[in-house]
């Protein structure tokens, strides 16, 4: 006896379903920790933030909490509630409901970007190749949040509406690369010809690919595994890291300020991010008796608010030595 059409249609292989749920459980609920401490260094020094802008991290985390308990709850569903039942593999409310928390995350961390990169930039443009698409993104996942409810398995909705996944995780890599494209060309730009402070230049470019490279492989990554696997739910679990990476991208280089301050006033920076500070530890070291000048039309104080840190504003003209001999 054949079995029902919507037994054929469940994924049996517990590695690229359940298992990859898990997984995605446990790396979620390990961002979700670290985004907490970094939360909390925030708000204790961060003082001179507004407070809206400490409110909208405080949202942030909010946002990432309800996010862990609904992939906490999707899990438990499918593992607990419903061991050996193959049809709850097919459903799941948690996974819809996380769309509500997930996707703000995302949308809300992609604004910020681009209100710091306006700030930077000066220019409306940038804005257009990352807001509208990420936006969209939102209302595609919204729309699949309801056609799941309506269709009776993964598979059925798959096979008639497959283009608004593509959508969703199309549009959401579009913007994470705009976000790190338009960040290291503003920057790239605002390179004066001095030493010491395209020093800095390249720091913050190194810091702006290192942080938002991982959320755009992320979410290549997607569209690449359910283009090639959309039986499984290894894009799914790809799909609930994007947005606990992203708060930690935001938070990380909030935090990173005083060390950025640090190494402009010539101080030692204690703090090492990864691989990045042993590669640049000869060049951006910065002697604190030679503080770098840049030109009047270069860098600015609060132009490179973005990353935090703050570089004098110019005075008109070339005033000082740098290096080790006279700028003429």
């Amino acid at each position: 006896m054949p079995s029902p059409p919507l037994l054929q249609s469940v994924p049996l292989h517990l590695d690229s379903t359940l298992g990859a749920l898990i997984i995605a459980e446990i790396l979620v609920a390990v961002l979700y920790g670290i985004a907490s401490v970094q939360v909390y260094v925030y708000l204790h020094h961060s003082p001179r933030d507004s407070s809206f802008m400490k409110g909208t991290i405080f949202f942030l985390w909010i946002l990432g909490s309800l996010h862990l308990v609904f992939t906490t709850h999707g899990v438990y569903h499918y593992a607990v509630t419903s061991f050996m039942n193959p049809l709850a593999l097919t459903q799941c409310p948690s996974v819809h409901a996380d769309m509500f928390s997930g996707d703000p995350i995302e949308v809300t961390v992609t604004l910020i970007f681009a209100y710091k990169i306006y700030r930077l930039g000066g220019s409306i443009w940038p804005l257009v190749l990352i807001i509208p698409p990420q936006l969209l993104s939102w209302v595609a996942s919204i729309a699949v949040a309801v056609l799941e409810l309506k269709f009776p398995s993964y598979h059925e909705l798959e096979q008639r509406f497959a283009w608004v996944w593509y959508t969703v995780f199309g549009l959401q890599a579009f913007s994470d690369c705009a976000i790190a494209a338009t960040l290291c060309t503003i920057l790239i730009r605002r390179r004066t010809g001095f030493k010491r402070t395209d020093s800095i230049i390249r720091t913050l470019i190194l810091y702006s690919i290192s942080t938002c490279a991982l959320t755009s492989s992320v979410s290549i990554a997607s569209v690449i595994s359910y283009t090639a696997m959309p039986h499984n739910f290894i894009f799914i679990g790809l799909g609930v890291l994007l947005p606990m990476l992203m708060s930690n991208s935001l938070l990380a280089l909030l935090n990173s300020r005083d060390t950025l301050r640090d190494m402009h006033a010539g101080q030692v920076a204690s703090v090492h991010f990864s691989r990045l500070a042993g590669a640049l530890n000869d060049s951006t070291s910065l002697d604190g008796r030679r503080a770098a000048h840049v030109r009047a039309e270069g860098v600015k104080e609060q132009e490179i608010i973005i990353i935090g840190a703050r570089i004098p504003e110019a005075s008109f003209g070339l005033e000082s030595q740098v290096s080790r001999g006279h700028v003429t």
